[in-house]
């Protein structure tokens, strides 16, 4: 029984090492155009004021990390696994 309660809290503590990297990437890619746009950008050439503008624009879309694009790394995604993980545990625990 030790030896299952072991395995399933290094599994847990994996996912969340994971999650968390996963969060921090998509943190700091959604701040990427905040600090572009709080940047002196308009001090700027035309042209590189154009290439801001699209670089902007590409990040709108938040950068994330994902299991095979069927799962995405992220403390929301770990606190679902979690909760689920616990429903299904309390469910068989009645059975017995």
């Amino acid at each position: 029984m030790v030896r299952y309660v072991l395995f399933v809290l290094s599994q847990l503590i994996h996912l969340f090492c994971l999650s968390f990297e996963g969060q921090k990437l998509i943190d700091h890619s959604l701040q990427t155009r905040d600090k572009i746009y709080n940047s002196p950008w308009y001090k700027m050439s035309a042209q590189s004021q154009k290439m801001l503008m699209f670089v902007m624009e590409k990040a709108l879309n938040p950068i994330f990390l994902s299991a095979c694009k069927i799962y995405i790394f992220s403390i929301e995604n770990f606190t679902t696994v979690v909760q689920t993980s616990m429903s299904y545990f309390t469910v068989l625990a009645t059975l017995e």
